[in-house]
């Protein structure tokens, strides 16, 4: 995966950084280069790798599905869930690739800015002005998914975000 963490500390030699660098492209299109001219930037790239990660033949799921919609939450939720029934720990690259993900469906569906959060939240999805804030702490919420299971599904927390805009209500969601 060429994420942000492999483009800022990734090992020299790497085939993955070699291919990145020359340009190269995939079934998704191009693989973007150098480093993001903003947080904005940064999260589709990273969402992008999300779905490039999944896109091969034999993933876990249909990366093709990966569309940035609403339903395509429960293609994420899956993956956490595995996490969740196997026990295992979520590395930290698919952590901030899930939510990357998470993060730029809601950014697509209702706008808004990234903000520098919290050690639990590095960064918060800041919807809506003034008094009508809204704060998206989905990092907090995808880690949650894959050690505390279905109490914490994305699906539900991402439908929770609709009804807080539309009130118009300041708010945080974690």
């Amino acid at each position: 995966m060429a994420g942000i963490f492999k483009r800022l500390f990734g090992a020299k030699n790497d085939q993955a950084e070699q291919a990145s660098a020359s340009g190269s492209t995939n079934d998704r299109g191009p693989i973007p280069e150098g480093m993001p001219a903003s947080i904005e930037e940064g999260m589709e790239w990273q969402a992008a790798d999300f779905i490039r990660a999944f896109s091969p033949a034999g993933s876990p799921i249909d990366g093709s599905k990966l569309d940035y919609s609403e339903d395509s939450l429960a293609l994420v939720d899956r993956v956490l869930d595995d996490f969740y029934r196997q026990g295992a720990a979520l590395p930290d690259d698919l952590h901030f690739l899930a939510s990357a993900y998470v993060f730029e469906v809601a950014h697509r569906a209702f706008g808004g800015r990234y903000l520098r959060g919290d050690e639990e939240n590095p960064f918060v999805l800041v919807i809506g002005e003034g008094a009508a804030e809204i704060g998206v702490c989905v990092m907090s919420k995808v880690r949650g998914r894959a050690v505390n299971g279905p109490e914490d599904n994305i699906p539900f927390f991402y439908a929770g975000i609709a009804p807080l805009v539309s009130a118009g209500t300041p708010s945080t969601l974690i």
